[in-house]
């Protein structure tokens, strides 16, 4: 193709306007394509590329739309006109756009929608930011101040904590250590019951069974008939049980 050797018809103005999708799915811009176009004079009149400028610039304009959200059109109709005035002139194989300019607008609806969407996103990004505050304050809590009865006692000497989380007048601190250390993942007895539940599912269901007989047992040995009342009856009665 040589542009210079075809001669041009004068300059051709178009109006295009059309919906863009910006980078946010089903919302878009509005987005009027003004421009200005030649074609070879040898071209019939009726054969005149109508829309294909505007088609050529938009292009370019979707390019750039679908990196704004719609909250931002100033933002998106400055950079495709700085694309424009770089690229221009555009040429194809029907026309040579020699001017362009594209004016950028939300509607309203579309604007109210974006906006709810970004305000329901920042409230999501407040809810997450407060659970992980309230997690660090249970943390600190669990492994500084309750983690020795002294350490509870000085922090509330102290009262200027405040926003780390306070223990309420009248607490039974020691109590809430003893608990919170007799549930600790490595205390003694709670390694011990994790494996003694280990060791059971490994049983067959007949040693399961005599388990449950030597527990109650045991339980009535050290004087403890109530709790040897509430361990669970076997699952095979005894007379069921093999070799009975």
């Amino acid at each position: 193709m040589s542009w210079l050797r075809w001669g041009l018809r004068d300059q051709q103005p178009e109006l295009f306007e059309d919906q863009v999708t910006s980078s946010q799915s089903g919302l878009d811009f509005t987005m009027a394509f003004r421009t200005e176009w030649r074609a070879p004079r040898s071209t019939p009149v009726p054969r005149l590329p109508s829309g294909e400028a505007s088609r050529t610039v938009r292009v370019l304009a979707e390019q750039v739309a679908a990196r704004h959200t719609v909250l931002r059109p100033t933002a998106a109709e400055q950079e495709i006109n700085r694309l424009l005035a770089r690229s221009l002139p555009l040429r194809t194989d029907e026309l040579e756009v020699s001017w362009a300019c594209v004016s950028v607008s939300v509607a309203v609806e579309v604007r109210t929608y974006a906006e709810q969407i970004a305000q329901a996103r920042r409230e999501l990004e407040l809810d997450a930011l407060a659970q992980r505050q309230v997690q660090a304050r249970m943390r600190f809590m669990h492994e500084e101040i309750l983690r020795t009865p002294a350490s509870a006692r000085i922090y509330l000497m102290l009262e200027n904590s405040a926003r780390l989380g306070v223990l309420p007048p009248g607490l039974d601190v020691d109590g809430v250590v003893q608990e919170i250390q007799r549930w600790n993942p490595q205390s003694r007895w709670v390694v011990v019951a994790q494996l003694v539940h280990t060791f059971i599912d490994r049983l067959s269901e007949p040693d399961a069974d005599a388990l449950l007989v030597t527990l109650r047992s045991l339980f009535h040995d050290f004087g403890e008939p109530d709790l040897a009342a509430q361990v669970p009856a076997p699952a095979t009665p005894p007379s069921q049980a093999p070799g009975s």
